[in-house]
């Protein structure tokens, strides 16, 4: 596949109870610094917040106190916790209460945002969950379907009226949206609850969760590493038992990118399979809310509950389970997606590699558990198929020609904020040379209205077109790649912007990432990141699924604009991804470890009980 990459830097609202008792007075919208980002008299110098970052970083801190009952349903799927409502055996109080235990606990490793303004802003969770506890008393346990009052957080650059809405920027620190997300508007139709707003770079402009309101999340793994961005607070809390699952959006790799560096599942939808309304928005191409997961199974439930889609995931279930093995095809193209350099006369404004000799490899730790997974698949009898087929995508800058009016748009009518865009990015800072929003925010300065009408009209037909031709001539049902070149990165890489791939070529964070999350993101294709265990430094390693951009056999484009087929264009794709998973992790080697936040010494770890057994 002889392709250059598509250019990416990168009814009433529902309340829950007594939301006034958690909103500010306007003269409390302060910008406080956050103790877990760098200075901000060092923050444009990569070389010292690189070793601001190796001295000052927190230790992992100890567990909260727990019984072996809290234990147990802290470990809970959201799968499972919603059979255990069903049946009584747990409430809406105490499962929120645990999860609200552990939030709180952690919030050293700000996963969630305002705790320094709102300290008590997760009480509401609980009074909610005692809410609905009342509800199906009164009307019946089916009265709460059909999410069982299962706490999600939500994304910090989603619109919510429950908590402030500043998309990671200090100066609108305190302002609350006056309409939910529309995804919020159903999570809370379904009977979920809303779990606090997670942390997020400055409007999502980075791959790293960090912001200096409220600082830089920390990965459960190992606090040296980044969570990933820019859905980082999310995965983050997912990895450490805080919640199953939470709300992520990608535009550029920020639902994957944070499932890879978190150890998570991370299901990156084709567009408008949920609602995007009320997201802070970059493009109108490439945004799309999404989902991390610590398994699969809850990927499917969220997907069928929160869609309302049950008979298409029953259909399509049924279908998965009675195809056999050896009539799936998984395509396993090695360029773009675990080497690349780009054609002589192709656009290349990041400076990759032109020649063979010179190629981007992904690093050796990321195809070895590639090829044991490959290996897995062909010994259960799955068509793996190494053919290549050609095609030229041309790359642009231009999709985030309407970043800048999308940030607006978002601060007037959804906070209804009199803080000017000027304001806004005056107030944005870097933490080294791999995170500032700025730039990326600012490139309405150098992009073409012109050149943007064209992206979003012809080049995305073209691009559709190459993209599907390898699907038509392989035959494949989904492709199987790295999820990205280099190794899970630490905070001090970060600040300097820095990577290694494969032959130890180093290179900068962007080159590293640009290709694995941000290629062909502008066209609808569903993604999923599976985590395939640990590297031997014990940092997470990920592979990524991806398939078929809209419906086989289409005569014409409408099915782009077409949001009730969105709904359930994903779901045979999810199942086939079901089926690959459940062969790959037949292999022990590439099963999913949990973080050591959560299998340390004593009662950090979830999995003993108190006589120290498995």
């Amino acid at each position: 596949m002889i392709i250059t990459l598509t250019l990416l830097l990168a009814g009433p609202r529902l309340a829950l109870s007594s939301p006034e008792t958690c909103k500010l007075p306007k003269e409390t919208n302060t910008r406080p610094q956050a103790s877990t980002f760098p200075p901000l008299s060092i923050s444009s110098d990569g070389n010292a917040v690189a070793a601001w970052f190796e001295s000052n970083l927190p230790e992992m801190a100890g567990p909260p106190k727990m019984g072996e009952r809290e234990r147990t349903l802290a470990r809970l799927s959201a799968s499972a916790f919603v059979e255990m409502r069903k049946r009584g055996e747990v409430t809406c109080e105490e499962y929120a209460e645990v999860l609200v235990k552990r939030a709180k606990h952690y919030k050293y490793m700000g996963q969630f945002m305002y705790f320094d303004i709102l300290p008590n802003q997760m009480d509401q969770v609980v009074r909610r969950a005692r809410e609905l506890d009342q509800k199906a008393q009164e009307e019946g346990v089916d009265s709460l379907s059909p999410l069982y009052c299962l706490p999600v957080p939500i994304k910090g650059t989603m619109a919510t009226v429950d908590y402030p809405s500043s998309a990671g920027v200090g100066v609108l620190h305190g302002y609350f949206a006056k309409y939910d997300a529309k995804a919020v508007d159903m999570l809370k139709e379904k009977f979920g609850i809303p779990f606090g707003k997670t942390n997020v770079p400055e409007f999502a402009a980075s791959w790293v969760a960090c912001n200096y309101a409220n600082g830089c999340t920390l990965n459960p793994y190992d606090h040296s590493l980044t969570a990933g961005g820019s859905s980082g607070g999310g995965a983050s809390a997912v990895a450490s038992y805080i919640a199953p699952i939470a709300f992520t959006e990608d535009t550029g790799g920020s639902t994957r990118h944070p499932g890879v560096q978190n150890g998570n599942f991370a299901y990156d939808p084709s567009r408008n399979h949920y609602p995007n309304q009320g997201n802070s928005g970059m493009s109108y191409t490439n945004d799309q809310i999404g989902i991390n997961a610590r398994t699969f199974e809850d990927i499917l439930f969220f997907d069928q509950s929160f869609l309302s889609i049950d008979q298409h995931h029953k259909t399509a279930a049924e279908k998965a389970a009675k195809r056999p093995l050896s009539d799936i095809k998984v395509g396993l193209p090695r360029r773009p997606f675990a080497e690349i350099f780009l054609p002589e006369g192709a656009a290349n404004g990041f400076g990759l590699p032109t020649t063979h000799q010179t190629r981007y490899r992904a690093s050796e730790w990321n195809m070895e558990k590639l090829k044991l997974a490959e290996k897995i698949l062909a010994s259960a009898g799955v068509k793996l198929i190494r053919e290549v087929n050609g095609g030229i995508m041309e790359p642009n800058f231009e999709i985030f020609h309407s970043f800048a009016g999308q940030i607006a748009t978002f601060v007037n009518h959804y906070l209804e904020a009199k803080v000017s865009l000027r304001e806004i990015l005056s107030d944005l800072h870097p933490a080294g040379d791999g995170h500032n929003p700025f730039g990326l925010i600012n490139l309405f300065t150098i992009t073409d209205e012109s050149k943007f009408r064209y992206t979003l009209g012809p080049y995305l037909d073209d691009m559709v077109s190459v993209w599907n031709s390898y699907f038509d001539k392989t035959g494949v049902d989904v492709i199987m790649v790295p999820a990205q070149l280099c190794d899970a990165i630490k905070f001090s890489r970060m600040a300097n912007s820095s990577c290694t791939m494969g032959g130890g070529i180093e290179a900068s964070l962007s080159k590293c990432n640009i290709i694995s999350y941000s290629f062909a993101k502008s066209i609808p294709i569903p993604k999923v990141i599976v985590p395939v265990g640990l590297s031997p430094a014990g940092t997470p390693i990920s592979i990524m699924f991806l398939g078929r951009s809209g419906p086989k056999n289409a005569t014409d484009n409408m099915w782009r604009f077409d949001d009730e087929w969105a709904k359930t264009s994903d779901v045979d794709f999810l199942y086939t991804v079901d089926t690959l998973v459940k062969q790959i992790w037949s292999e022990a080697k590439l099963r999913r470890k949990e973080p050591s936040l959560v299998v340390g010494p004593g009662n950090s770890n979830l999995f003993l009980s108190h006589d120290g057994q498995v």
